[in-house]
């Protein structure tokens, strides 16, 4: 079959644009450093891309969950922790004005700093966060968890827990309640004020208050000893699963890199490969058409 000149030329013209082309796509990846550009480059290893991107966001999405929950944690850790050493310097208190050496002058003293400490714990009861949302009160962000309704202090939130999701088909509670600690089997509140009044007053009924206030210290006692606990196993939880999370979006990003990265050595092979079969085809194509000229004359 023979090829007339205008084939050839459209031939080797075809293959010149042909390695133009191939030659701008490395070049391209060589500056983005990126193997995959455009869909065309791969489209497999684009859907792949794809998958891993939605998975980073959600892994992204799990941290910040675990990392909130710990942050609310170990706020109200925090709160309980300085209510608990509270409560202590309560029982020590109530304990020492139980006592028959105490004089009337010293428990008088007494009432005064249980009356102190009782505002602390209410005020450590009714903690916020940072966006200004209770710690204590349930999923009632916006109730104060310990208040005066007219007849004693008592709880207002309520006992239901907001659960996130901080890995696949894993969830944690952000958010606490008081209710246990200080109105489990009583009113720790109720009876703290009591016991100060008799002590105010000197009243015969302190051979009466004085043990049940004892009682409903240990109770309250336990009550944040068993708090401290599920929230200190909640927050332990939480940074696990969050290192996990990141581990997991480490994993993926070396594998997108895989996918999409430039082996820069295998893009300047490919780019000495292209400028060889250029400068070939274009000396043969020369050569061709001085060949050509010669048979015409």
């Amino acid at each position: 079959m023979r090829v007339s000149s205008g084939q050839l030329n459209q031939i080797v013209l075809q293959g010149l644009r042909q390695q133009d082309k191939s030659y701008a796509d490395v070049m391209t990846q060589m500056s983005s450093g990126l193997r995959i550009n455009r869909i065309s480059d791969d489209p497999l290893g684009t859907v792949s891309l794809i998958g891993l991107e939605r998975e980073q966001t959600s892994y992204q999405q799990y941290r910040d969950n675990a990392t909130r929950v710990m942050s609310r944690m170990e706020q109200s850790e925090t709160y309980l922790n300085t209510s608990f050493n509270a409560l202590l310097r309560v029982q020590d208190l109530a304990l020492a004005a139980s006592n028959d050496s105490a004089t009337n002058d010293d428990r008088q003293a007494m009432a005064s700093e249980l009356r102190t400490l009782k505002d602390t714990l209410v005020n450590f009861a009714n903690a916020r966060d940072e966006e200004g949302n209770y710690l204590f009160s349930g999923s009632q962000l916006d109730t104060a968890p310990v208040s005066d309704t007219g007849a004693g202090l008592a709880y207002q939130g309520d006992n239901l827990r907001r659960e996130v999701p901080v890995a696949q088909g894993v969830t944690l509670a952000a958010n606490e309640t008081i209710e246990s600690v200080y109105f489990n089997g009583g009113n720790f509140f109720t009876d703290l004020e009591t016991f100060i009044t008799d002590l105010e007053t000197g009243s015969a009924t302190l051979d009466t208050t004085g043990p049940a206030m004892l009682d409903a210290i240990d109770r309250t006692v336990n009550g944040i000893g068993q708090k401290l606990t599920e929230v200190g196993s909640r927050i332990k939880s939480a940074k696990s699963l969050e290192m996990a999370q990141e581990d997991l979006a480490l994993t993926n990003e070396k594998i997108r890199g895989k996918i999409q990265d430039l082996d820069y050595l295998d893009a300047m092979g490919r780019v000495s490969q292209i400028e060889l079969a250029m400068n070939t085809t274009q000396k043969t194509y020369s050569k061709l058409s001085q060949l050509s000229l010669f048979n015409h004359l």
